[in-house]
């Protein structure tokens, strides 16, 4: 399947297909359509032999007290659970789920480290246009994990084709615990569709706004300086140079917003303090080198704080 912004500045997170597909298809290019087993986790005692507690009251008598999730196609250990903790078959659910509720609208898969945890994304609705050639994708994104790490959730976001940002809902539409009833909780195609064209109408409206609104370079300027303050009293020289670099990564998404189209307005300010942070300044390792899966991560974790700040001070300027 060609990557239709494989070279669109190169900076994507959750991968843009040209065309959709099924669930199971986009998550079997991905990999993402493994089996599980699950095994008695245990340890060697002092003697030398493996030792597995196991519960020894209640209904799981037994049982061993906790359970490795292993992926036998690589034997890596995805998660540890204690015995009461529901066993599924992996994440061929999600894919039957997603598509039962929305045929041949799969667009990217991204599974996390050896598979521990995925997300899948979905077009639903048709793309909203913010300005002249500059549109926004409504899509819903699965995530589910085989660790306990995420529970299977339903978010929706925008994607924005000029720069590739994806703008990540803070509260999901849909968040079920793996739990006896997770199968059966899941099936809530209405309360979805209905959440994802409600936040996307509401979204597009307050972009169209804030595209309307005219914002300065100086007020850029300002904005960064309260985003990403620098004290150098309080501050040591290598925080001052992390803050100055991440002070000049959203001048450079703002200088590329202005280019791309013309005088600044609030619509561009945003994008250009989400794309900085989304695609320059989170996600990096010590070395310097960033990862685009990671930044992805941080991202769903409600780890990129520059973004929502950003959104909110523009609201009161």
């Amino acid at each position: 399947m060609r990557n239709h912004f494989d070279n669109h500045r190169g900076h994507h997170l959750l991968v843009a297909k040209s065309d959709t597909q099924s669930a199971q298809t986009v998550m079997a290019e991905a990999g993402a359509l493994f089996d599980v087993t699950y095994q008695p986790a245990g340890f060697v005692d002092a003697s030398g032999d493996l030792c597995t507690p196991r519960a020894q009251d209640g209904k799981y008598t037994g049982k061993p007290l906790n359970k490795y999730v292993v992926r036998p196609d690589t034997n890596k250990i995805l998660g540890l659970h204690s015995y009461a903790y529901p066993e599924w078959e992996g994440y061929s659910l999600i894919a039957d789920m997603a598509e039962t509720m929305f045929p041949n609208s799969a667009t990217s898969c991204t599974l996390f480290g050896g598979g521990e945890k995925v997300a899948l994304t979905q077009d639903l609705i048709d793309p909203v246009e913010i300005g002249p050639d500059d549109v926004i994708q409504p899509q819903i994104c699965w995530l589910s994990s085989l660790n306990g790490s995420w529970s299977t959730a339903v978010y929706d976001l925008n994607y924005r084709l000029f720069c590739q940002n994806q703008l990540i809902s803070e509260t999901p539409l849909i968040k079920v615990k793996h739990s006896k009833n997770h199968d059966a909780l899941l099936e809530m195609r209405i309360n979805i569709l209905e959440g994802a064209r409600r936040r996307a109408g509401t979204f597009s409206t307050m972009a169209k706004i804030m595209r309307d609104q005219e914002f300065a370079d100086a007020q850029f300027e300002h904005l960064v300086s309260v985003l990403l303050p620098i004290d150098h009293k309080e501050m040591t020289e290598r925080m001052v140079d992390l803050r100055l670099t991440s002070q000049g990564a959203c001048r450079s998404a703002w200088k590329e917003e202005r280019q791309e189209w013309g005088p600044g307005n609030k619509w561009m300010a945003y994008n250009a303090v989400q794309g900085a942070e989304q695609h320059r300044l989170i996600g990096r390792n010590r070395k310097g080198h960033h990862s685009k899966v990671r930044a992805l991560e941080l991202n769903l974790n409600g780890k990129a704080p520059l973004a929502k700040r950003a959104m909110d001070l523009l609201h009161v300027q």
